[in-house]
């Protein structure tokens, strides 16, 4: 069984905003804003738009799962620094 593009940057999504919500917390001890919570999900709804127009980066998951985990990262970073 093979996974499509999609699958594979939607399944990277998940991964991402569950580990990102333990990450806050279980191990940050903080509650973000919401908004911040549901950025990485961002550059999925994106993928799903850019689908229609079958343009190179549609068919590239590894640049959408990048962007989703560095989303990622760029969110917990801020609270990460700032518990020292």
């Amino acid at each position: 069984m093979r996974i499509n593009n999609q699958i594979k940057v939607g399944l990277a999504t998940v991964v991402c905003l569950l580990t990102q919500g333990y990450i806050f917390t279980y191990v940050l001890m903080v509650e973000p804003n919401p908004l911040i919570s549901i950025v990485p999900l961002l550059p999925y709804i994106v993928y799903i738009y850019a689908r229609g127009a079958r343009t190179w980066y549609h068919n590239k998951p590894l640049y959408w799962i990048a962007a989703i985990i560095a989303l990622s990262v760029l969110d917990i970073l801020p609270f990460a620094l700032a518990r020292g």
